[in-house]
């Protein structure tokens, strides 16, 4: 509706000029249909005002829900009344012009600001954790971006069967966009510190730090497609090793120097420090791949053991 009132598409113009059509019949024919699209046009304007009326009537006995759907009526028709009875006020209201487009258009912007307030409240009931609702906050706006695609079809074919056929097709993608589940990790990653790392490597246990970011587009996608990666995931978890996430989302001093430790300056950045009482790291490139990864993570494994192992030509071994 957002979209459709800030001028990307107009909703029902056939069936706005029919209405027209039978508004402008004389006598009680014109009359009546003048007030059913009246009542078309501005009940949905009303819903959330008239929401509550129409949820107490509703529950209530024939009378009471009479009444209550009598009065929304009268409400409606008052203006009406009123012209009629006083039909020489009808010269004081404002002329149809280009100031009734203005007015729509930033009668859009509510419509907006409710969009908003809504996606808020989706984030809050999907999902405990604040990553669950980010995931599913960011699926619903590809969703809208989806639909606004749908409006600008409309608006590229107004009023043909092949572009309602399209948009159609475009708004069930929409709807559908927000269901997708998202990929279930099975690692339990913990967040990165000094601490805990002493604590991984006195139990001896391999580590895997993953150096990301939120805005780091890069990361984003090494996560999805490599590190999610059910081959991968087995590996990790066959090797028992201990897994932290460097959140550089924010900028922290002490994942910064890390990042310099080991010859880095920014994410990604992958570090893979062996067991067993070892303080030989490699540093993975910033484009992970399924190979890189389980080839560091055996290479690891065979100095774990006190073999020697062959670099990694990808990655970058610091001592």
């Amino acid at each position: 509706m957002a979209l459709s009132l800030a001028g990307m598409f107009d909703l029902g113009l056939t069936l706005t000029s029919a209405g027209d059509g039978l508004a402008r019949k004389g006598g009680y024919t014109g009359s009546f249909f003048t007030g059913v699209l009246a009542a078309v046009v501005a009940t949905p304007c009303t819903a959330p005002l008239m929401g509550a009326a129409i949820g107490f009537a509703l529950s209530q006995h024939a009378l009471v829900t009479f009444v209550v759907f009598t009065a929304l009526a009268l409400g409606l028709a008052l203006p009406y009344l009123v012209l009629m009875f006083v039909p020489g006020w009808a010269n004081k209201l404002p002329r149809p012009g280009r100031w009734m487009e203005t007015l729509k258009q930033l009668s859009s912007i509510p419509l907006f600001l409710t969009v908003v307030w809504l996606v808020w409240v989706y984030g809050h009931l999907t999902g405990s954790l604040a990553q669950d609702g980010i995931g599913h906050v960011a699926r619903l706006l590809v969703g809208l971006v989806i639909l606004a695609i749908a409006g600008w079809i409309l608006g590229r074919w107004p009023a043909r069967r092949l572009g309602y056929l399209a948009a159609g097709v475009v708004m069930a993608a929409a709807l559908a966009a927000p269901l997708i589940k998202a990929h279930a990790d099975r690692l339990q990653w913990q967040p990165y510190s000094s601490a805990a790392l002493g604590e991984a490597q006195k139990a001896g246990k391999p580590v895997f730090v993953d150096f990301t970011a939120a805005w780091c587009l890069s990361c984003q996608v090494n996560e999805k497609a490599v590190l999610q990666d059910r081959e991968v995931e087995q590996e990790f978890l066959r090797r028992h090793y201990v897994l932290l996430r460097a959140d550089w989302t924010r900028y922290d001093p002490e994942i910064t120097n890390e990042l310099a430790r080991v010859g880095r300056s920014g994410v990604p950045t992958y570090v893979i420090i062996s067991g067993a009482g070892k303080t030989a790291s490699h540093v993975l490139p910033e484009l992970l791949t399924r190979g890189v990864v389980l080839d560091a993570i055996r290479q690891t494994g065979t100095e774990t053991q006190g073999q020697t192992a062959a670099p990694i030509p990808a990655g970058k071994i610091g001592g």
